[in-house]
């Protein structure tokens, strides 16, 4: 199972370095990314949500 504590210090540290929300940051890496590993990084999100029981709201 997940520990959420370890995801929250994570979460905290890379807000802290980069300067910006997850979201963002996130999103910014993901610009940078080759189409091959934007295509591994799509499988393997889509892997952890699957396994997490997390379903993904779209914001529009």
């Amino acid at each position: 199972m997940v520990d959420m504590e370890k995801v929250k210090a994570l979460t905290s540290l890379l807000e802290e370095r980069s300067g910006l929300v997850v979201r963002e940051a996130v999103i910014r890496f993901y610009n940078y990314l080759s189409s091959e590993e934007s295509r591994i990084y799509d499988k393997e999100v889509d892997y952890l949500l699957d396994t997490l029981g997390v379903e993904v709201e779209l914001p529009f």
